[in-house]
């Protein structure tokens, strides 16, 4: 688990943007050029900060970092940082917003606030601005721009008390005595002077007729000694029509979601945007959409189950208007990405922990764990007490909310809300899982938030499963699973009643997997390589384990293990998140089949388990290819093969070279019609 609110770098992170970088802002060279501006010109220690960013790109992961003054981005991380969606996760792609930092910073001096695209370290803009030490003058604009007549608040702290301190109104780049004011209050308000104050707010009712750059300057006794300065602008007010603040999927997105799913935030200009106005396309059909007023701001979103074929290209039309009439369009094309649609039929088990008591584990399964609690209480509204320990059924609402955490009972932390991160991608049965995969209650294995200086095992196993007469067997489940670059995640299953152990899965950081020069995977070296960071524990017998990954596993060590090695990525809340389909061959007719659930971390993340079942994918109907012609081009669908058969194609029967058909549906594939001659078959692997 990252804890560090220093942003960390990475060398591939910052090759990439530069390249990325170069392309979008040529491409972006029409537009307004990107700017980033805070809410003021200087803070007290500890202040909360808010920098305004405008005509950005529109990547999830633009974001804004915060450095001391003279040091380059990417050359070391950054103070504080926030994608521009306002989180440290990035799930909404705005292109204009406002990003916030409430802690402010903890150190007085000059700083540099930058926009920076996509999680690279390439500058789109850059604003500067002190945090002063406790009991210097601050002087701060209501605003950072007024119209030409708006009435101008300008307030100050921390002043000397004396009734002939002022404040002054001056052009960007005069000098307070060497030219005299364009307007000027002292601290009581009034033109006199006759009430001291070290604190307050003064107005200019007429505000300033001349447009331009201004300074508000706070000064000293009647004097031209500068306390304290901030910045505003004067800007003649003109109609501004409406416009898409965020979009999603951005135009020209590639690899997009199985099911269509629609975000955008609109901005109003001059006048409110017109909700009754809006109106949503999809491939130019109609489609329903929500919308949720927040001042003046308008969230409209548009989600489907029903997926799209991998392949397909896709075009969203989004049309609306304000209260003047003014009108806006937003177009954006995607096209979806490959997707694996997972095919199950009726359960022959199906565990998913609704019935069973929170804190609790399903009748026949038996935990085991080797952690180190801060908490000797069981409570469920903290991570680091003793409910915490082992695997547990808790409920998915929990995780709405915060938790206590590392022995605080006052803390209040928002960190697992990520359990519930939604992975778009997941398919079953022909439509999207749309939402957190975690529903009711369900398995959970905990390793954040325990003791830190310590490790976190858990092993749970379930009980025996009598599959006399089955055959295709394969477990299923919702995987709810982050990976945090020392974690472990493993499900293996036994045919002897825990005597030996087969695999399923063994999840990794994917920097953790070994591979030899040929790029396979060498397992002895994955398995048992000595590392520092990897969870150590004493077991029952009191024997010390740990320090490699092969301590948490129950089949042997072998080549043979290599197919069911998957790598995860380092903090990522989503991509862990899946639907997952394994066949178990060795599980075929046998009377005691069970499974063995471990995860090991050293204040890591968490695995999830729901919906937990165990299937037979036999199908008796025989494989049958057939052809359909249609309007722009044919369709392929065949009947039987489970949910493993592929379909395939080849230029010649004759020394044929077969080749999977992308584009592949469920058992169909919709394909253009060319010159081409080609065969086709479906087979079963």
């Amino acid at each position: 688990m990252n804890l560090n609110p220093t942003r960390p770098l990475s060398r591939w992170r910052t090759r990439l943007a530069a390249l990325c970088g170069c392309l979008a802002l040529a491409a972006a060279s029409v537009h307004a050029a990107p700017s980033l501006i805070t809410d003021h010109d200087a803070y007290a220690i500890g202040e909360p900060i808010t920098a305004f960013f405008a005509d950005g790109p529109g990547n999830k992961l633009d974001w804004v970092g915060v450095y001391p003054d003279g040091i380059v981005p990417g050359s070391v991380g950054s103070t504080v940082w926030r994608y521009v969606d306002g989180t440290q996760s990035g799930a909404v792609p705005y292109k204009e917003g406002k990003v916030r930092f409430p802690a402010g910073l903890n150190f007085a001096g000059d700083w540099t606030a930058f926009f920076l695209l996509n999680d690279g370290y390439t500058a789109l803009a850059q604003t500067s601005f002190k945090v002063v030490d406790a009991g210097t003058p601050l002087v701060r604009a209501a605003k950072r721009t007024y119209a030409p007549g708006e009435a101008i608040t300008v307030t100050f702290t921390n002043g000397p008390a004396n009734p002939k301190d002022w404040v002054g109104l001056y052009k960007k780049g005069q000098t307070p005595g060497a030219v005299g004011s364009t307007g000027y209050l002292y601290v009581d308000g009034t033109q006199t002077g006759a009430v001291a104050a070290a604190a307050g707010s003064v107005t200019f009712l007429k505000g300033l007729s001349a447009t331009g750059d201004w300074v508000a300057i706070f000064l000293e006794n009647d004097g031209y000694t500068v306390l304290a300065t901030e910045s505003f602008a004067v800007k003649a007010s003109a109609g501004s029509p409406p416009k898409v603040a965020a979009v999603e999927p951005v135009d020209g997105a590639t690899n997009a979601p199985p099911a269509p799913v629609y975000k955008a935030t609109l901005q109003s200009g001059s006048s409110p945007i017109a909700t009754n106005s809006i109106a949503l396309t999809l491939d130019g059909t109609k489609v329903p959409h929500s919308t949720v007023v927040q001042a003046d701001t308008v969230l409209v979103s548009y989600s489907d189950a029903a997926v799209l074929p991998a392949g397909s290209i896709h075009k969203f039309t989004l049309t609306f208007a304000d209260d003047s009439g003014a009108k806006a369009t937003n177009v954006a094309t995607f096209t979806i990405g490959d997707y694996v649609d997972i095919r199950l039929p009726a359960p022959l088990y199906l565990e998913t922990f609704d019935a069973v008591p929170e804190g609790k584990l399903p009748a026949g399964w038996t935990a085991e764990s080797y952690s180190t609690p801060l908490v000797d209480v069981a409570d469920l509204g903290d991570l680091s007490s003793t409910a915490y320990q082992g695997w547990t059924v808790a409920a998915a609402d929990r995780f709405t909310g915060t938790f206590k955490t590392y022995g605080n009972p006052d803390s209040a932390d928002t960190d697992y809300r990520r359990v519930l991160s939604a992975n778009p991608r997941n398919v079953v049965n022909g439509k999207a899982v749309l939402g957190p995969l975690a529903q009711g209650r369900f398995l959970f294995g905990n390793s954040g938030y325990q003791n830190g200086a310590a490790s976190q095992v858990l092993f749970v196993t379930t009980g025996d499963h009598d599959l006399t007469g089955k055959t295709d067997v394969a477990v299923s489940f919702r995987s709810v699973y982050e990976q945090n670059q020392d974690s472990i995640g493993a499900l293996e299953y036994s045919v002897d009643a825990g005597k030996n152990w087969l695999p399923v899965v063994y999840y990794l950081d994917g920097r953790d997997i070994v591979r030899d020069d040929a790029g396979a995977i060498d397992v002895d070296a994955t398995f048992n390589t000595e590392r520092g960071d990897v969870a150590r524990f004493t077991d029952a017998a009191g024997t010390d384990r740990g320090g490699s990954y092969g301590a948490f596993i129950a089949a042997p060590i072998s080549p043979a293990l290599a197919p069911f090695l998957q790598a995860r990525v380092d903090d990522d809340p989503v991509e862990g998140k899946r639907v997952e389909l394994f066949r178990i061959a060795g599980a075929d007719n046998q009377k005691t089949v069970r499974f063995r659930f471990a995860y090991a971390g050293t204040d890591s993340w968490y695995w999830g388990v729901d919906d937990f079942g165990i299937y037979s994918l036999a199908t008796s109907a025989p494989l049958a290819l057939s052809v359909a012609r249609e309007a722009d081009g044919v369709r392929l669908s065949w009947t039987g093969g489970g949910t493993t058969a592929v379909l395939e194609s080849s230029p010649s029967i004759n020394g044929p070279v077969w080749q999977a058909v992308p584009g592949v549906s469920g058992n169909a594939a919709k394909l253009g019609v060319d010159a081409v001659q080609r065969y086709f078959r479906v087979r079963q692997p």
